[in-house]
C-alpha cells in the first residue's frame, strides 16, 4: 500500500461491494466503516475484521419495533412484504424478533405493486392485501419503496402501520432533536441544504470515531486508531444521550435506534426493561431480554 493511501474510508454501497472492498488486496490495512448495508449476514457468516459497521442491520431495527409493540401489547402482527430481496430480509428479521419478544405473526401478506398505478389503486389494493386474521398493528416489509407510504389509512382495519413505513425503526431521522442533537442537524442541512438522513448521519458517526480515537491516543497513527476502535475501553459521543462503542466480535456499532413517525420521535429503543441479554455497556450490568405480557 502506497505511504499516503487512505488507511479509514466510508462505504456507501450493496452488501456485495463492501465485501468485495473487504477481500481485495489492496485493502489489507484499510478499515471500511458500512453506512448503509444493513444486511445481517455482514455481522454474520460474511463477516469482515477490517470492516466496522455504523448502519444499524435488520435485526437491530426489528428488536427496536418488537420492543416497542411489546411494550404497547400490541402483541398480533399482519404482516405485508414486497416482492424484493430486501423486503424478504427485513421480513425475516421481523419474525425472528416477533419470535424473540413474544409477539406472534397471525398472517402474511405478500403483496406486488409492480403493474399497477399503486396511487390510484391503493384504496381498493392495499385494502384487501390488510385483510387478515385478527391483529393489533401491520407491520410492513418494503425497502424497495413500492407501495409503503399508501398503507397507513388504506389498511382493511384501522390499525397501526409500522415497519418500513408508518412508524420506522432507524439510526436518525428529521424529528431526532434531543441531546443536543437540533445542533448537529442545523449544521448538516446549513452544508447539504437538506435534512440528515439515517446514511449520512452514519457518515458523519465514522469520522467523528476516528477523529475522536486520535484525540484519546494523541496521535495520528493508524494502527494504533485501528486497535482502539475495536477495544472495548473505546467510547465516543454521537448526540445520542449516551456513549457509543463497537462490538468487539462483529464490528457493530452499538447505539440506539429511534422509533419515527414524520414529525416526531416516538420512542428510543432500548426501551427500560430490554436491556441486552448478554452484555449492556451503557449500564455496566447484565439483564434478560424481556417478554411480552400475556393478553388480556
Amino acid at each position: 500500500m502506497a505511504k499516503d493511501a487512505p488507511r479509514f474510508v466510508v462505504v456507501n454501497a450493496p452488501a456485495e461491494d463492501l465485501l468485495a472492498l473487504a477481500d481485495a488486496a489492496a485493502a489489507r490495512d484499510v478499515v471500511l466503516f458500512n453506512v448503509s448495508a444493513p444486511d445481517v449476514r455482514l455481522r454474520d457468516a460474511d463477516c469482515r475484521a477490517r470492516v466496522l459497521h455504523v448502519i444499524p442491520s435488520r435485526d437491530m431495527l426489528a428488536d427496536a419495533l418488537m420492543q416497542f409493540l411489546a411494550f404497547k401489547r400490541w402483541t398480533r402482527i399482519l404482516l405485508v412484504a414486497g416482492p424484493g430481496e430486501g423486503d424478504r430480509l427485513y421480513a425475516d428479521a421481523i419474525r425472528k424478533s416477533a419470535r424473540k419478544f413474544g409477539l406472534r405473526i397471525v398472517e402474511e401478506k405478500p403483496f406486488d405493486a409492480r403493474g399497477a398505478d399503486i396511487r390510484d389503486t391503493a384504496t381498493d389494493e392495499l385494502t384487501l392485501a390488510s385483510r387478515g386474521a385478527e391483529h393489533d398493528v401491520v407491520a410492513v416489509a418494503d425497502e424497495a419503496d413500492e407501495f409503503g407510504d399508501n398503507l397507513p389509512y388504506n389498511t382493511a382495519s384501522p390499525r397501526p402501520v409500522v415497519g418500513t413505513h408508518g412508524m420506522v425503526p432507524a439510526a436518525w431521522g428529521k424529528p431526532v432533536e434531543a441531546w443536543a442533537a437540533v445542533q448537529l442537524q442545523g449544521r448538516f442541512r446549513k452544508l447539504a441544504g437538506r435534512r440528515m438522513d439515517p446514511v449520512d448521519y452514519s457518515g458523519w458517526m465514522a469520522v467523528h470515531a476516528v477523529g475522536e480515537a486520535a484525540v484519546q491516543l494523541k496521535s495520528a497513527d493508524p494502527a494504533a486508531i485501528s486497535a482502539l476502535l475495536r477495544s472495548e475501553t473505546f467510547e465516543v459521543g454521537g448526540f445520542k444521550g449516551r456513549a457509543l462503542s463497537f462490538r468487539a466480535w462483529n464490528g457493530q456499532l452499538r447505539q440506539p435506534v429511534y422509533l419515527l413517525w414524520p414529525g416526531a420521535v416516538v420512542a428510543t429503543a432500548p426501551l427500560e426493561g430490554f436491556l441486552h441479554q448478554r452484555t449492556e455497556r451503557w449500564t455496566r450490568s447484565a439483564s434478560t431480554s424481556r417478554k411480552a405480557p400475556a393478553r388480556r
